[in-house]
């Protein structure tokens, strides 16, 4: 019986390198702007479903595309929204995933959003001091009175670790 136990570990041990050996992990070229990094402001919004995401719960598995894009004209309108919803599938067999956000959608607009395969979120308190986009600063205005906020279109790769470029005193886009 321990010769046949011994066996089958070394076959695993065999079979386990064997594995290793034809499946390397994949190295990640370092960004020269991640030098400058620090952990990415997390947030928790509602996406287009109603459900809410979380940046955190992507960190660890996955790297993660952060684009703002404008809520006034919705996402068909936003040439890089329409790329990445076209290469969505090609990115996440890369590891990275994607969460779009803006403002709140105008009713008429909000039916574009359904048609994307990742989450379109929506921060509802843009332009307020505690917002997901004004601490990202995309929104660097706060409103006043009835004036809505204006969200400016930018991009953000956050690392596995929850990393981000930042530059002054909000990540770089």
């Amino acid at each position: 019986p321990r010769f046949i136990a011994l066996l089958l570990v070394l076959a695993a041990v065999t079979v386990a390198t064997i594995y290793r050996v034809t499946n390397p992990h994949r190295r990640e070229m370092v960004d020269p702007a991640m030098l400058n990094s620090q952990p990415a402001p997390g947030f928790q919004l509602l996406d287009q479903n109603n459900r809410p995401v979380q940046l955190r719960g992507y960190l660890g598995r996955h790297r993660v595309l952060v684009a703002f894009f404008d809520g006034r004209t919705g996402p068909l309108a936003d040439r890089v929204l329409v790329k990445l919803k076209e290469y969505q599938p090609a990115l996440k067999a890369e590891g990275v995933m994607i969460l779009a956000i803006s403002t709140p959608l105008a009713p008429a607009i909000k039916p574009q959003a359904l048609s994307f395969p990742f989450p379109v979120l929506r921060d509802t308190n843009a332009g307020n001091p505690e917002s997901c986009s004004r601490i990202w600063g995309v929104c660097p205005e706060p409103t006043h009175g009835g004036n809505s906020a204006i969200v400016t279109p930018a991009h953000f790769l956050v690392d596995r670790r929850g990393h981000v470029a930042w530059q002054g005193g909000h990540p770089q886009p």
